[in-house]
Formats: structure tokens, sequence, C-alpha cells
């Protein structure tokens, strides 16, 4: 069904001129054959890379772009970006990464009628060599079934997943204190499954200028302290539980406690975290890359265990 939907491409730059030739023309030699709008925001940059943009809108109408005049920051500048986009799907693209040819065609394939559709990345160094890591290798990658599924971390990158625009209803304005991928996937599970795609679709170069992310990450900012990142985690419950939708009420009630147990440790609420866990564990733990048996363990550590 969704065989010959327009897609729209989101790129948002910022001084990337380095590698982002090699980037467009992934985008460009893409199979798909529907990709009929490429938006490119550029946020301010310094360097070569509003030259660079100019000399491909010239070259190929499909191109639109904009630079803003003010520096916007990453997520404001991807919030922009999609809408400035009009197709039925979006695609998300960074600067520096390399699509593989068919990346486009297998998501909007996976797609069907749900709100999102992501794949796995292959980490590359500064030459476009292959580190012989994929994200698949820190995260359980696997269909998402519950928004419940992402509430100890995120397992989808920006720039692995496709959407319906539809999403936009529900996620604008984004919010600055959530990874924009993490707002977006959070909220297209609400109304639907995420299916994934087994495959590393993207290659995710890894280089001391990667704004957020990195090998080992899931794309939320680096948390240098296991306080803070405690304290990081704990305050995202607490946003996502206000923003469940009205129809999933158990999911919401989840999210409440949890988000409460992180701020109230008494041994009522350390036994209530329990049982939560012990209850909807799978869905809490989906992402974790962890035996089933490990898995069950932490829910009986959950009464003192913080993620």
């Amino acid at each position: 069904m969704n065989s010959n939907r327009e897609v729209s491409i989101a790129l948002c730059t910022y001084n990337g001129a380095r590698f982002l030739e090699e980037q467009l023309e992934s985008v460009l030699g893409q199979d798909y054959p529907f990709i009929t709008e490429i938006v490119c925001l550029d946020d301010n940059s310094t360097d070569a890379t509003w030259a660079i943009l100019k000399s491909y809108a010239e070259k190929y109408p499909i191109f639109k772009i904009e630079r803003n005049e003010q520096n916007l920051g990453f997520t404001k500048n991807f919030e922009k970006a999609f809408g400035l986009t009009t197709k039925p799907l979006v695609a998300v693209c960074d600067q520096d990464d390399v699509w593989v040819k068919d990346k486009i065609s297998k998501l909007v394939s996976a797609l069907c009628d749900n709100l999102m559709a992501y794949s796995d990345n292959e980490y590359i160094d500064e030459e476009g060599k292959s580190l012989n890591k994929k994200f698949s290798d820190y995260r359980r990658l696997t269909t998402i079934t519950s928004c419940l599924n992402f509430t100890l971390f995120n397992g989808i990158s920006g720039h692995t997943l496709l959407f319906d625009r539809k999403l936009l209803t529900y996620t604008l304005p984004f919010r600055m204190d959530v990874p924009y991928d993490f707002w977006l996937a959070f909220h297209a599970a609400q109304y639907g499954i995420i299916p994934y795609v087994a495959e590393p679709l993207v290659k995710y170069r890894q280089h001391s200028n990667n704004v957020i992310g990195g090998m080992g990450h899931d794309g939320d900012r680096v948390i240098q302290s296991k306080k803070e990142r405690i304290e990081e985690t704990g305050k995202r419950i607490n946003i996502f539980a206000q923003y469940v939708a009205p129809h999933l009420k158990s999911e919401r009630w989840v999210l409440q406690e949890l988000g409460k147990s992180y701020d109230d440790r008494s041994v009522v609420m350390r036994l209530k975290r329990f049982w939560i866990f012990l209850i909807f564990g799978d869905d809490i733990q989906l992402l974790k890359r962890k035996s089933k048996f490990m898995k069950k363990l932490y829910c009986f550590k959950a009464v003192w265990k913080y993620l």
C-alpha cells in the first residue's frame, strides 16, 4: 500500500561541508522512485555547507534549501525542517552519514499503515571504513509494540527512521529536554507498532564533531555520571507520563508510578516499583540486550537499582 507514496527527505546541516557531498550523493542514489522532495535546512553554517547546498539546488529541482538567520540548535532545526516538508512520508537525514541504496524502499515497504519504521545502522570511521559494529550490538533492536518500550532508553536513531507526517500532529512542538528521535518514537508507539528492518541501512560516521549519539550510545546526549543519568531518566519518565494518549490508561499509570519512584524511595514505593517491573518488565526492558533470566533478575534489583 506504500509502494508509490511520495517521500520527503529532511536534512539538517551545520558546518558539515567535509562529508556533506557524499551523503547527498547517497540520497540521490536511492532506488525508491518517489523521493520527490529534499528539504535542506542550514543552521547558519560558517563553512562551505551553504555553498554546497546551493550548488545541488541549482542542479536538482527537488532540492528545497533554506538558511536560518540565527543558529537554532539541533532539535529546533529538525522541528523546523519537518515543518517545511510537504510529502506524506518523511525520512530523516544527517549531514555526515552514508545511506545504503535501498534504505528508503525497504523502510517504505516495512511501514504499512503505521506511523514509523526504522532500521539498524553500521558504524564507520571518518574515512568511511567499517568499524565492524552495529547499533544492534548495543541494543536489542526489534519491532516496537508499546510506548513502555521507551521507559528506560531509546533504541531508534533519527537517521534510521521513516515516519508518516501524521505523526507531527501528535509531536509538535518538540520538547527541548527530550531528543527529537526519542520524542517521535515514543508517540509513534502509542498509535501502532514500529516495524524494524533488521539490516544496517545507514552507515553512521563516527568523528570528533558528532552532535549527539555515537557508538555505544542511544541517540541521547552522553551523561557524564551515574547520578546525572538516573536523574535524567526519572525526569524523562515523568515527562512521558504527561504525554500518553488517553486510550492508554495502563501505560500512563506505569509511567506515572515509575516517575514517582525516582523521587520517593520509601519502602512502599520500592515494593510498588518491584511489582511494576515484575508485571510490565517485558515491555519496559524490551530493548535491553539481556537474557530472559537477567531481565527477571532485574525485576528484583529494581527495588534498589535505578537506570
